[in-house]
């Protein structure tokens, strides 16, 4: 029988756009829309301006571009820089699944170089997406009994498998070299969960898209005949066993019919998965009480049982003095949502990390969890309440499906109005625009270069 690697490479090769339906179709081009928004928000940020300029550096084959900029590079080195820029704001999709929660979009950087560089059609380029979400996904969803996380292992470890597979995709593997590359990639990609513990380093942004990229030299390497472990997944010193606890890894190989990335959460803040709802609960309860700062005495924030227990979770949260720390900070990210009536990029610089009113608000502040909430998270959700004492009374709101959660997706329109505003501020807003219009048709381009083209104009202010 074949091995679990080697079927999964058959569904990678057989799969076709006429398979995906229309529906998939165009929620694939709202999460492409959202992953390259993210990207070309963070194209100042520190973590991006120094990869890139490694990356320019670096040199190489004039392959694909660097987003934000004139340069290209070696595919490789592409879609580690942009793939740091899609993941750095955290604000990216989510998915939240039994054994890790995911941020599909972090394989995007390395998804669109190869397709840039293989002059790859923009139905290419949604099939090989929808692959990789599938991958990436069915990953999050095995039944374990306790979050891979906790055992030491970052979901950055799944990135590597799904991102070979929509690489090989693209570049038009067979079944047989699809195998390998899946394999090569995966056996050098398990990255240790320290990374987001404490003070959250540069590195949270770093670790998925380097395995992303990575899976695009396996995948040339298996494409000129370069082998690697068929057993990796199911073998007995293999992930089974030595990340997944003996966990049964059948279910990672697709089936025909629905597909998982209409399951996919998107952020309408850049903050942690789990904290978008306690956010978006205290921005609602602020506004629609008119509640001022200094009149609250207490603040309570109410969730799931996961997000009290997380490993990333502890006391260097309720001092923040990063933004990587403050974006995984409960306390933080509910009162930027109190004093702000917002949740922006913005709330993240140096001002607002050592605002006193912020760190008021952080002391006032407790978490718990509850059985209800528990039970919503368990079946794929992240949901939380916020609720706000003052003299003039107490105030509460509960958000059990934020924006963007898979029961309360985001419209195109909506998608839209989140990337706009971030694109226009590094390409300015005609480019922008122009972004849009060719995402929202992306089955008619032939060649997914066009779109890189757009990608790459030089930043300026916004017209």
């Amino acid at each position: 029988m074949a091995t679990v690697v080697e079927r999964i490479a058959s569904y990678a090769e057989g799969l076709r756009y006429e398979d995906i339906d229309q529906k998939t179709r165009d929620y694939a081009r709202r999460v492409l829309l959202d992953a390259l928004g993210c990207a070309l928000g963070a194209v100042e940020s520190e973590p991006v301006r120094i990869v890139s300029q490694v990356a320019r550096g670096l040199g190489g084959a004039p392959q694909a571009t660097l987003i934000g900029h004139r340069d290209k590079t070696s595919v490789v080195l592409a879609a580690l820089a942009n793939g740091v820029a899609i993941r750095y704001l955290d604000f990216n999709d989510v998915y939240f699944g039994p054994a890790w929660t995911a941020h599909p979009s972090d394989a995007t950087g390395a998804l669109l170089a190869v397709a840039e560089s293989q002059r790859c059609s923009g139905k290419d380029l949604i099939t090989a997406l929808v692959l990789t979400y599938e991958m990436q996904m069915r990953f999050s969803d095995l039944p374990v009994a306790r979050n891979l996380w906790h055992e030491g292992w970052d979901h950055s470890c799944s990135c590597a498998y799904a991102s070979a597979a929509g690489v090989s995709k693209l570049l038009g593997l067979d079944a047989g070299r699809i195998a390998h590359a899946i394999s090569l990639s995966g056996a050098r990609a398990n990255t240790l969960s320290e990374i987001r513990v404490g003070d959250i380093p540069m590195d949270k942004a770093l670790s998925a898209p380097a395995a992303a990229a990575n899976s695009v030299l396996y995948a040339l390497l298996a494409k000129d005949g370069f082998t690697g472990c068929p057993t990796l997944l199911e073998g007995k010193y293999g992930f089974k066993n030595a990340v997944a606890k003996g966990v049964d890894v059948e279910p990672l190989v697709p089936q025909k019919g629905g597909f998982l990335i209409n399951k996919v959460g998107l952020k309408p803040f850049p903050v942690e998965g789990m904290t978008v709802a306690m956010t978006q609960a205290a921005i609602e309860v602020g506004l629609e009480n008119k509640i001022k700062p200094e009149e609250i005495d207490a603040v309570r924030i109410i969730t799931h049982e996961e997000a009290t227990a997380k490993p990333s979770w502890g006391p260097k949260k309720l001092r923040p003095t990063t933004k990587e720390t403050a974006d995984h900070s409960f306390h933080y990210c509910v009162a930027v949502g109190l004093v702000a009536g917002e949740c922006t990029p913005e709330n993240f610089t140096s001002r607002w990390l050592h605002d006193p009113t912020i760190a008021r608000l952080i002391s006032l502040t407790t978490i718990e969890s509850t059985e209800e909430m528990t039970r919503i998270y368990k079946r794929g959700h992240r949901p939380a309440a916020v609720e706000v004492r003052t003299k003039r009374g107490t105030f509460l709101k509960e958000v059990p499906y934020p924006t963007g959660d898979p029961k309360n997706p985001m419209s195109w329109e909506q998608a839209t109005r989140k990337f706009l505003p971030m694109s226009s501020r590094a390409i300015g807003s005609a480019m922008a625009e122009r972004i849009v219009a060719h995402i929202e048709r992306i089955e008619t381009l032939e060649n997914v270069g066009i779109l890189a083209e757009l990608l790459a104009a030089v930043p300026r202010p916004t017209s």
